[in-house]
């Protein structure tokens, strides 16, 4: 797993944004909002796709919100995605 290059126990900033090790900021009137998720970051994980299938990512960013959880992803070509828990299969720092 990466040493660096992600968000862990914490929301993510504008300079992580900047750096890109977030992929996403939760803002209500301009303020950070949520918290982070109680889940291990880094991992592998999997992102449902539209027709079913899986990519292969890792989870640089968990965040809750009134709505759920949200994860900031990378695949291995560093393409960001924003994701729900939903259309995310978590697999802990073991590769699948």
């Amino acid at each position: 797993m990466p040493k660096s290059g992600f968000v862990s126990g914490r929301l993510a900033t504008e300079a992580d944004l900047k750096r890109g090790d977030a992929v996403f900021l939760s803002l209500v009137d301009g303020k950070p909002s949520g918290s982070p998720a109680p889940i291990s970051v880094p991992q592998f994980a999997h992102l449902i796709v539209d027709n079913g299938a899986r990519r292969a990512v890792v989870v640089i960013q968990a965040e809750k919100n009134e709505q759920g959880t949200l994860f900031g992803l990378k695949d291995a070509k560093g393409n960001e995605y924003v994701a729900t828990e939903g259309e995310v299969v978590l697999f802990g720092s073991n590769h699948p």
